[in-house]
């Protein structure tokens, strides 16, 4: 290949070059600033295709997109000095561009991960500080009870918490509570929704201001306690319920003997009555057969005598193993001599 050839050949090369470092792209989920020699010439540049000066000026992207994260499980105390592990996620995006850039980006500025983990560490330290001043004024019971968020013109069911995840996707996040919606609460709401709306309001302004993000939302997911104390709070639910269930049975075993001493005396008077009442029966049938014996008597004597003989009769040797000593001539005899009796 000869010189001219050579020399053409890297020409149209640089050419190439050239023309491909002239433009740049912004995607739809991205921002961008535009530096030239260290320093941002223009700055929230939105999607399109833009130009710049080759080899000279350096486009810095960041992810517009919304970003929701889990803080890493922290220990705070509350109002009655009781450690309660806290697990939480923010919900955030690159509202200022430029002071994102300069503020976060420093020597990762060319690389928007990084520059994401790098502010996502300093949101961690703002808000664990916030949430352990909110929970130190809080106690157990207000921090582990949440309902739905109710604000003062009404219950908002529209303002729901997203999914934890990275924002991936080009279709906009759910609503979610942000600081200038939340208004004032309801005196009826929970100390925990209130927690959270109050730690927003109070990191918005700081957060847009130092590092250009806007704090879009701060959920506590779960409050615990920690393992070493879970044992002994266990130990004591079940202290508890254990005593709870043997005043249940005093109690049952209370109300049992109550129930069998009521029976046993509505039994007791139940038989008196019944052998009142068979008494008075007897007592009744014995008065009428006694005056049904005497009508009888007096109507025919000699037969009466002879009909309450033979019954004795009967009786005395019906069995034919007894044994009566009587004289002969008694008067138990005397309808055996004669059918007269006399």
């Amino acid at each position: 290949m000869s010189g001219k050839s050579l020399a053409s050949l890297i020409a149209v090369i640089f050419l190439g070059v050239l023309a491909l470092d002239s433009y740049y792209i912004v995607t739809a989920t991205e921002r961008a600033v535009l530096k030239r020699f260290q320093q941002i010439v223009q700055t929230d540049i939105q999607p399109d295709i833009h130009f710049k000066v080759p080899f000279v000026d350096q486009v810095v992207r960041v992810d517009a997109r919304y970003t929701a994260y889990e803080l890493p499980p922290q220990s705070y105390l509350t109002s009655e000095r009781k450690p309660m592990d806290v697990s939480s996620f923010v919900i955030w995006r690159v509202q200022d561009v430029q002071r994102y850039v300069t503020v976060i980006g420093g020597g990762a500025a060319n690389n928007s991960e990084r520059m994401r983990e790098i502010a996502q560490q300093r949101l961690n330290v703002r808000v664990a500080e916030r949430l352990r001043n909110e929970f130190a004024q809080k106690t157990v019971q207000e921090v582990v009870a949440g309902r739905k968020e109710v604000l003062a013109d009404g219950v908002r069911p529209d303002l729901v918490v997203p999914e934890v995840g990275d924002g991936s996707g080009d279709a906009p996040p759910p609503p979610v509570i942000r600081a200038e919606d939340a208004g004032e609460l309801k005196p009826s709401e929970d100390a925990r929704e209130l927690l959270m709306v109050n730690v927003v309001q109070d990191l918005k302004d700081e957060l847009l201001e130092d590092f250009g993000i806007e704090l879009i939302d701060i959920r506590v997911k779960q409050v615990d306690w920690p393992d070493e104390v879970r044992s002994r709070v266990f130990d004591r639910m079940r202290a508890e319920r254990a005593r709870d269930a043997a005043r249940h049975r005093s109690e049952g075993r209370e109300g049992a003997e109550k129930i069998r001493a009521a029976a046993e005396r509505e039994r007791t008077v139940l038989l008196a009555e019944a052998y009142r009442d068979s008494e008075l029966i007897r007592g009744d049938g014995d008065a009428e057969s006694a005056a049904i014996y005497a009508r009888m008597y007096n109507q025919d004597r000699e037969f009466f005598s002879f009909y309450r003989s033979l019954q004795a009769y009967r009786h005395s040797f019906g069995e034919g193993k007894d044994l009566m000593v009587l004289a002969p001539d008694g008067e138990f005899f005397r309808y055996l001599k004669s059918p007269t009796g006399k």
